[in-house]
């Protein structure tokens, strides 16, 4: 794993009523990224408890900083969180951290 790495762990409130749909554009988001972002490395989706209510947590690795900045400048990415936006998916904007790759156990 190379120290050039960098990742990204966002997470999402979802609106009331919301979570379903929210999950679904996210799902159908990783496969688009799967299948046209080779410098993705990882884009996980889970969903956890908190104080405010079940949230989602994406959990993003790249392979560089340029791999993260052409991910966030891309056209399906605007459309991805106008996509949130539009159908009103979020109560709040993402918690977003970034950072660069420091150490994993995966099994």
């Amino acid at each position: 794993m190379s120290s050039s790495e960098v990742s990204i762990v966002a997470i999402v409130q979802p609106s009331p009523g919301k979570m379903e749909r929210l999950k679904e554009i996210i799902s159908e988001a990783i496969e688009w990224i799967r299948d046209n972002e080779p410098d993705t490395l990882e884009f996980s989706l889970y969903e956890c408890a908190s104080e405010d209510g079940v949230q989602l947590s994406m959990v993003e690795k790249y392979a560089s900083q340029a791999a993260m900045d052409r991910h966030e400048a891309s056209e399906h990415y605007q459309e991805f969180f106008k996509s949130m936006t539009d159908e009103n998916l979020i109560a709040r904007p993402p918690t977003m951290s970034k950072g660069i790759f420091v150490s994993s156990l995966r099994r």
